[in-house]
């Protein structure tokens, strides 16, 4: 890229984000409040809250903003102390292996040995308060995870403000009797962790089996203690100074948890009554607060064993509008997730966020959306039927291109009218593309699969008549038309929302929790090579005449995918600058030499930066994790960004040993392709001399580079560069050995 573009790539970032700046809000900030609590509803969906009778929650929800709570943590789905770990974080975070449930009261004993002697001895001291043991395994385990949580951070905060805490719960899931021994895997009062600091401490509360009282009906024998439960509170509550607690409908775990032990109407009995005791605490707790000056948090950290990990998240506040939740991470309304119950909580207390913090508080969206847990409903259906159709989406595109290199490879064994077929059925598979996007949007093909596929194959059909219509009159632009058709209705799709990546298949699902605004890893390979590819064949027609209107498509390309307002997507523009700029620069006639190199990772680092500032120049409520790491810069701190990129790698490969594994193994492999192709006189000085097609070494260029980098650079590992093959393969297996005549 040259320094020209370099340029135009700013200006038009700082004036994207001038304008960006000055948007309007939809969406509100949280009002200060005193106390905030926080009532945790395991396993339950919206669904479920139709299913039960909940009046007390129906009644909440009345007056609150409501929204689905992502609970996946990277690629799996949340345990339930991953989840409170990640609720303390402010980040995705991971419980220890061993232990990962085990909080004590002060006056409990562990194993046979009092609490107080177990932390004497790891802490040369016994805290006040409750104590969850395994903290520092905790610590450790994310310190080398690819997310970086910093469990109990949250607690932190509130310490340092002077904010007091305390949590109450209990789901043990033991038969016996409340004062006998427990074994370790009997302990599940993860709860402790969302309020715990770093020491693991949470100064008030109870966890302890004394919440706990004998029902031969309820699951594991045992159910909570209303009484003690709500006199616990009680006494935290009612006391002086801004406070925040933490309470847990344990039943409902404790009734989950029981789901394979249990005869299956049996278990839908429990959790009938699970939910009709949670719903009388949830009643009395809330009766006990004050809807001008406390806040109250429902949520469910986990969800129930069926996908998709959407659960419940409702807030009321004041100044809180009955209304669709959303935040900044998010971008979307109907959604949050569980790194924004953290900078919720410092919210609404006035307390600023850390920038170790990667959520962001919630907000009330769009107030006027009818049945809102209806709709919540029906999102959440969708990614269930987004998450069955990826295989068998998958696997159908394998086929395709597979036939459709077997028809290139072995074409002049076909008869003249198959061979005929193959550019149509090219771009029918390029067809498949803008399909998948279009048809995910239509209610009638919602859960049903063969009406899906079958519009998806409409969608093709009508791709490659076009555009075979077109190649047929005006040789070259029917092909170029079908790149251009992609390209645009990627950027129109960015640009009015991303409506279209929201569970399709080359999309994001939301349930997983990694995208729910601008460019997925996948939507990112897919428009990266297309506007390479359309790069090549519009200088490849036209010549030097077409090579500025590339390099301006190509930066208008970086402008979409980076902008945070748009794509949002910091990897995909570390990928494409270079990718680019190799392929402009070879488009141009010139060899990339170490000086191309240095300024196109100049232009990199300045693009990124500038999309940085331009997201911190945005309102609060809109500002992304961009804005965090121009902050970082500007405080002179590099090393969340090299953090960063460090969890990338290891999100894609595992560790930093098997990333260093896998890079040996692609130089070898590489060295060894290259050994073996000039023993073989392909290439080297013995090798016959051919023409050169200098557009498609330039296209084989670029697109090696933005897979190779956006396979580091991203977290989908070889997802990436796979994905850019439903692209590349037709459109190679197009590509003409004559160049045509420009004048055409």
């Amino acid at each position: 890229m040259t320094h020209r573009a370099v340029r135009l790539l700013l200006c038009l970032a700082l004036a994207a984000g001038l304008l960006g700046g000055c948007a309007s809000e939809s969406a509100r900030p949280v009002e200060v409040v005193d106390r905030v609590l926080i009532i945790s509803l395991p396993g339950v969906r919206w669904a479920d809250v139709l299913e039960h009778e909940t009046p007390n929650l129906d009644a909440f929800l009345e007056t609150a903003a409501v929204g689905d709570l992502s609970t996946r943590i990277g690629r799996r789905p949340a345990s339930i102390t991953d989840a409170y770990l990640s609720i303390g974080a402010g980040t995705r975070a991971l419980a220890p292996s061993a232990d990962a449930g085990v909080a004590l009261d002060p006056d409990e004993l562990y194993l046979g040995v009092p609490s107080s002697i177990i932390l004497e001895r790891r802490l040369g001291r016994v805290p006040k308060g409750l104590v969850y043991l395994p903290a520092g395994e905790a610590i450790a385990r994310n310190d080398d995870s690819p997310f970086g949580a910093k469990p109990g951070h949250l607690g932190d905060l509130l310490r340092a403000a002077g904010v007091e805490r305390a949590v109450i719960a209990n789901a043990d899931t033991v038969e016996g009797a409340v004062g006998e021994r427990l074994p370790r895997r009997a302990y599940a009062r993860g709860a402790a962790t969302a309020l715990m600091d770093s020491d693991g401490v949470v100064p008030h509360g109870k966890v302890g089996r004394g919440l706990l009282q004998k029902d031969a009906r309820a699951p594991f024998g045992h159910r909570l203690n209303q009484d003690a439960v709500l006199s616990e509170f009680d006494a935290f509550w009612s006391a002086e100074g801004p406070r925040v607690v933490l309470v847990e409908a344990s039943d409902l775990h404790r009734a989950s948890l029981y789901a394979d032990l249990a005869d299956a109407v049996q278990h839908q009995a429990m959790r009938a009554d699970a939910f009709s005791a949670s719903d009388a605490l949830l009643g009395e707790l809330v009766e006990r607060t004050d809807p001008s000056r406390d806040a109250v948090v429902v949520l469910s950290p986990v969800t129930s064993d069926s996908t998709p990990e959407l659960a419940v998240a409702a807030l009321r506040s004041p100044g809180v509008r009955p209304a669709l939740l959303r935040s900044s991470t998010t971008r979307r309304d109907g959604y949050v997730q569980l790194a924004d119950v953290a900078p919720t909580v410092l919210a609404l207390l006035g307390l600023d966020q850390a920038s170790e913090i990667e959520g962001r508080p919630f907000q009330a969206a769009q107030p006027d959306v009818g049945d809102r847990v209806g709709h919540l409903i029906a999102a959440a259906e969708d990614a269930d039927f987004h998450e069955s159709l990826m295989a068998k989406v998958v696997a159908a595109i394998f086929v395709l291109l597979s036939a459709l290199l077997a028809a290139v490879m072995f074409g002049h064994r076909l008869s003249e009218r198959v061979r005929s077929w193959t550019e149509p059925f090219a771009m029918g598979v390029l067809g498949v593309v803008p399909g998948t996007y279009l048809v995910a949007q239509l209610d009638l093909v919602r859960q049903n699969t063969a009406l899906y596929f079958t519009c998806v194959v409409i969608v093709a059909a009508l791709t490659a008549a076009t555009g075979t219509f077109i190649e047929r009159r005006r040789e070259g632009l029917g092909l170029i038309s079908v790149l251009a058709a992609i390209g645009v209705l990627f950027t129109l799709d960015v640009v009015l929302g991303a409506p279209l990546q929201v569970n399709s298949v080359f999309g994001y699902s939301v349930a997983v929790a990694g995208r729910f605004a601008g460019f997925g890893n996948l939507a990112f390979a897919l428009f990266g090579a297309t506007a390479v590819l359309l790069a090549v064949l519009v200088v490849e027609r036209y010549g030097r005449r077409g090579l500025w209107p590339v390099m301006v498509m190509l930066v208008l390309v970086v402008l979409v995918e980076g902008l945070p307002m748009l794509g949002g997507d910091v990897g995909g523009v570390i990928s494409m600058i270079p990718a680019f700029g190799v392929t402009g620069l070879l488009l141009a006639g010139r060899r990339p030499r170490w000086p191309h190199v240095a300024g196109l990772g100049a232009g990199t680092v300045a693009a990124v930066l500038a999309f940085a500032f331009v997201d911190a120049g945005r309102p609060d409520g809109s500002r992304t994790h961009l804005a965090r790491l121009a902050q970082n810069l500007m405080e002179g701190r590099w090393e969340p960004f090299a953090d960063s990129l460090g969890r990338r790698l290891q999100a894609s490969f595992g560790s930093a040993e098997i990333t260093a594994w896998v890079s040996l193994a692609v130089m070898m492999l590489g060295a060894s392709v290259y050994v073996l192709l000039v023993m073989r006189g392909v290439i080297g000085p013995d090798a016959p001399r051919r023409p050169r097609e200098p557009c498609w070494v330039a296209a084989a260029a670029g697109l090696t580079v933005l897979a190779v980098i956006g396979l580091v650079a991203n977290d989908s590992s070889l997802a990436v560069p796979a994905t850019m093959l439903v692209v590349v393969v037709p459109v190679f297996a197009m590509r003409r050995r004559d160049p045509v005549d420009s004048t055409a």
